[in-house]
């Protein structure tokens, strides 16, 4: 199914899991993840899902290193956004 995600789709089924016993639906429930973990922010909801993902790993971390990856991408839309608003 990852192939067939989208940003929405992949953030509704993962808030619909988290929430509750993710482990019936665990493939899907890591893909999800997966992929909102790959994704760049595109928007503040965006990046706002990608924090929560982040957030409910813990400290803990990855070992595949999308932990990092996600936030250096938050990093940089963080700071496109900062450009964006001293720009205006």
């Amino acid at each position: 199914m990852s192939d067939k995600w989208t940003f929405a789709k992949a953030a509704d089924f993962w808030h619909q899991h988290s929430r509750g016993n993710p482990e019936t639906v665990w493939d899907l429930f890591i893909s999800a993840e997966d992929f909102i973990l790959d994704r760049t922010p595109r928007t503040k909801d965006e990046a706002e899902v990608i924090f929560e993902v982040l957030l409910d790993q813990g400290l803990d971390g990855r070992g595949d290193g999308r932990d990092r990856k996600a936030l250096h991408a938050l990093q940089l839309y963080v700071r496109q956004l900062h450009q964006t608003l001293v720009a205006a």
